[in-house]
Order: C-alpha cells, then sequence, then structure tokens
C-alpha cells in the first residue's frame, strides 16, 4: 500500500482544473494604455513695487533737512537774499554854475564848496566834471596860474594845476575829469582850496564861475551827508525749492530761533536805514501774501505790512528774529511762496557820522525761514510718479498666453500721515494708454481708488500702515495688454485726513523712515490638460 494520498488519477484531476483556472484568468485581463493626469496652476505675476517718501513727494532735496533730535522730523527750510552793490547809485547832485568876483589883485587864495553837508578826507571819483570859466573884462591879456591844492591827479598824486592865458574881453573854459582825479584833506572838509596867481601888467578884477556836474564816487571816506539810493525793487523764485507743492497747507509752527530777517553790509561801515520794506511772497496760483512784521523792528512796535529796519554803524550784520508772535508769518508760509519779493529805499548815514564807503561795497537782506512739517493740508498737495514696468521673460509671456482670466490687484500700503486719492494708468513704452488701472479696479466716476492715512497718534507721528486692497479680474483681451506694459503713471492727491488724527490734535508731522507703497500684482490661475 502506498504512502502517498492521492492516486494518480486525482492528482491529474487537479493539474487538468490549475491550467483551465489560469487559462481563464489569462484570457479575461486586457491591458489599456495609461491616462495622463490633469491639474490646476497658480501663478503669481509682479507688476510693480513703489515707495515713496516725503523727500520724492516733495522732491526738494536741496531745501528739505532732518531733525534727528525730534524723531526724524523733516523740515523745509528757504533762503532769499536780495542783494545790491551801490556802482554809481552813490550820486551827489554837484555845484550850479557859481560866479565868484574879487578887486583887481595879481593873486587870490579862496575856498570853494563843492557840497554843502559832506565833509571828504578822502574821495575817488568814478565820474563827474568840475569846470572853470575865466572872465577877462579887461582891455589887456593875463595869463591865470592856478593851484587846487587838496585836488591830485591819479597818474602821478601831482597837486591839479592851471595854466591858461585869457585874451582881453574872451572867455576861457578849463574842464577837469574827475574820474582822473582824487581829494584829499588831513581834515574832512567840503571844500576845495584854490589859489590863483595872475601874470599881468595891472592888478586883474577878478571874474570867473566855476561849477560842478552830477558826479558818483569810487571811494568815499568822510561824514558824508544821508544819502537815498531810491525805492529798489527785486524778486527771489523758488526760495523754498523749484517744485514746491500745490494746495492748501497749513504749517502748526516754525521752527524756534531759526528764522531771522538778516542785514548784512560790505566794507561800508555807515548806517543803513532800510525803509519802508514791502515783503511780498506769491504761489504757483498768483495769490499773494504781504508778510506783516514790527513796524520797526524793535519788540512791541505794531505789526505793519510795511516796516523799516536799522543796520548800526556799529554793527556789520544784525539778525531780527520772526516768529509767530512778531509777524504773521505763518500765513505767508501757508501760502507756499512760489516768489518773493523785496521792495524798499535804503538810506545811508542817517546817523551823520564819519565813516566810509565804495562804489563796490553792497547791502543784503537775507530772509531764512525753517519750518517742520507738521501741517494739515486741506487742499490736497498733488504729487505724481512714473514706474517702469514690463515682462521680458518669454517663458512668463508664454504662460499668459494661456490663461483666459486674471486676478489683478493694487495694494496701497501707507505709512504717510497723509490721505492719498490715487490714479493710475497702464502705458506702453510708447505712453499710449493700455489699461485705466485705477478706473478698473475702483470701478468709481474719477477713476480714483483711496489709500488711507496711517492712524496718527497724540505726537503726532504715525503709529501703523494703513493698508487698501483692489482688485478685478482681467480677460483675455486685457491680459494681452499686460504684456505689452512699459509704464505705469500714477497721480496722487495727499491731504490730511481728520478722521486719523487724535484730538486734541489737528496737524501732523512727518518723519524721514515714514513710507508709502504701492505694489501692483497679478494672480493667474489656468488648467493643464493631457
Amino acid at each position: 500500500m502506498s504512502s502517498f494520498p492521492f492516486s494518480k488519477k486525482a492528482i491529474a484531476y487537479f493539474a487538468s482544473l490549475l491550467c483551465l483556472t489560469c487559462f481563464i484568468i489569462i484570457n479575461g485581463c486586457q491591458i489599456n494604455e495609461p491616462n495622463l493626469p490633469s491639474w490646476n496652476v497658480s501663478l503669481n505675476l509682479p507688476i510693480s513695487n513703489d515707495q515713496y517718501d516725503i523727500f520724492d513727494i516733495i522732491e526738494r532735496s536741496n531745501n528739505i533737512g532732518v531733525d534727528s533730535s525730534d524723531g526724524n522730523t523733516v523740515f523745509i527750510y528757504g533762503t532769499s537774499s536780495y542783494k545790491r552793490e551801490f556802482g554809481e547809485d552813490i550820486k551827489f547832485d554837484g555845484i550850479t554854475t557859481t560866479q565868484v568876483k574879487a578887486p583887481s589883485s595879481f593873486s587870490l587864495d579862496t575856498s570853494l564848496v563843492f557840497d554843502d553837508s559832506t565833509f571828504v578826507q578822502k574821495a575817488d571819483f568814478l565820474n563827474g566834471v568840475l569846470k572853470f570859466t575865466f572872465n577877462n573884462i579887461t582891455s589887456q591879456d593875463y595869463t591865470v596860474r592856478a593851484t587846487i591844492k587838496n585836488l591830485f591827479r591819479n597818474e602821478n598824486n601831482d597837486t591839479v594845476r592851471i595854466l591858461e592865458q585869457v585874451a582881453a574881453g574872451q572867455k576861457r573854459p578849463v574842464t577837469l575829469d574827475l574820474s582822473q582825479h582824487y581829494l584829499k584833506n588831513e581834515t574832512s572838509d567840503n571844500k576845495l582850496r584854490l589859489k590863483i596867481i595872475f601874470e599881468s601888467v595891472q592888478p586883474v578884477l577878478v571874474d570867473f564861475t566855476y561849477e560842478l556836474s552830477e558826479y558818483s564816487i569810487k571811494t568815499l571816506v568822510g561824514r558824508m551827508r544821508p544819502l537815498s539810493t531810491d525805492r529798489n525793487y527785486d524778486e527771489v523764485l523758488d526760495p523754498f525749492g523749484s517744485d514746491v507743492p500745490e494746495g492748501a497747507v497749513n504749517f502748526a509752527t516754525i521752527t524756534p530761533n531759526t528764522n531771522f530777517l538778516i542785514l548784512k553790509r560790505f566794507s561800508s561801515n555807515y548806517q543803513v536805514d532800510f525803509s519802508d520794506i514791502s515783503l511780498v511772497g506769491e504761489n504757483k496760483s498768483g495769490n499773494r501774501v504781504r508778510l506783516k512784521y514790527l513796524k520797526y523792528g524793535n519788540p512791541g512796535d505794531p505789526l505793519d505790512s510795511v516796516f523799516s529796519l536799522t543796520l548800526p554803524q556799529s554793527n556789520e550784520t544784525l539778525a531780527f528774529p520772526i516768529n509767530q508772535d512778531n509777524s504773521n508769518i505763518l500765513e505767508f508760509l501757508n501760502n507756499i511762496p512760489k516768489k518773493i519779493v523785496l521792495e524798499r529805499t535804503d538810506y545811508l548815514n542817517l546817523s551823520y557820522e564819519e565813516g566810509h564807503l565804495g562804489y563796490t561795497d553792497s547791502l543784503t537782506i537775507k530772509f531764512d525761514i525753517q519750518v517742520p512739517l507738521d501741517v494739515s493740508i486741506t487742499e490736497p498737495i498733488v504729487f505724481s510718479d512714473t514706474s517702469d514696468v514690463g515682462i521680458d521673460d518669454q517663458d512668463l509671456r508664454d504662460e499668459l498666453d494661456k490663461s483666459s482670466r486674471m486676478k489683478f490687484n493694487l495694494l496701497g500700503s501707507n505709512g504717510l500721515p497723509l490721505k492719498g486719492i490715487v490714479k493710475a494708468n497702464l502705458l506702453d513704452s510708447s505712453y499710449n494708454l493700455l489699461l485705466p488701472l485705477t478706473f478698473l479696479v475702483g470701478n468709481t466716476p474719477d477713476s480714483s481708488v483711496t489709500v488711507g492715512a496711517a492712524l496718527v497718534g497724540p505726537e503726532g507721528f504715525t503709529i501703523n500702515p494703513k493698508e487698501s486692497l483692489y482688485t478685478t479680474e482681467l480677460d483675455s483681451s486685457q491680459i494681452q495688454k499686460i504684456k505689452k506694459m512699459g509704464k505705469i503713471i500714477f497721480e496722487y492727491r495727499l491731504y490730511t485726513d481728520p478722521d486719523q488724527i487724535l484730538p486734541p490734535r489737528t496737524t501732523v508731522k512727518v518723519r524721514s523712515s515714514d513710507v508709502s507703497k504701492a505694489i501692483v500684482f497679478g494672480n493667474l490661475n489656468y488648467r493643464i490638460e493631457p
């Protein structure tokens, strides 16, 4: 008896059954080609990322500074300087024709007045003519030998001498060009010292005239009569820089002890009286505001729109402080002058003292102002900027072609204490309009969006930036315009927002670190199919 539990017939049966089963399984399976997956793609498209601080907005690097001791507060400063050289303006009237007669004589020692109230120790002349006319009313000729003892020739420092023959019954004129001469005395005097000798057989009946034309001096030492330089008109353009903002800016204060009217005299030491000063600021719109100041520059004087200031002989320069108590300086500055016009009359030596003066000497009035940006702005400041944009990456341009929709975003992150009304237009590199961006994202009648002002704390500074996000969807035709972009032009109208200022403050302070950002970007979503 076999030990194997199955018979040969049973084994053959099971083997046949197994083969049949494998055949059925193999013939029942059909292998298909594999399916490729599909998926959605999201792509961020950065377009522009611009930021602005107050330096960019007012564009006045030469007229803007930072006070680091006061939280980096920004201030604006301006200078208006009015300088005039005397030149030929120091004029004297001269002497009209004056007759001198004396009894018959062979000589004459006399003095001729050349100015009734100017006493000269030394004077050099720019111009002028001194003329003598000798009249011979006798029947015989004579010769005149004259010496002007205190008048000298420039070329050799010799005393002026006159030698002329005067025929009987004739007149002989003698003319001296004063620009070739100078006058010198031991002590200040107002006379020409003249000695005349007549060479004649008999004594001569003295008869001559002299006259002195109007003249100007090159230098003068002595006691000059008080002199007016007539009404002067000067103007300074762009005292606060060439790009002063438009709008109504209301400054809260001026920087203490930094604002002055400065009078300066160069070389001359006579007292100068700047009389009937009129200082007018005119803004871009033509609005004029006149500075009011102490009537005579003295504390306690009433304020007046026409005032006078004195630079004494003892001072070469003198600064008159300007503040909110002694002037209408804030009203003047809030007009933001594009031009400052100064009119005045200058008087020299009203104190009638000894001194010196030269025609190259000059007078200067300087108007220095420093104002912190602690302001309220009720009519917007206008500011614009052009940003260069574009897509150079060909793969990215290809991705745009695959998209039929784009989410377009404009994000304003404002760290300035100023509310902004913003318009933005997308243009090609030739400045042709492609898309009115803010119109699309804001859908407002004036095509603008609003970027809120940052919240202002009790000290006037911003606390946290304020974010404003605007979004729209672009279709495929608009996406194609995105591919052509070359420029974005932003136009801002900036002003203070009372709702963001904590009472009792009404103004805001601008720091150099305050920044406003304008971020433009897109989101693409499209499906990739196998």
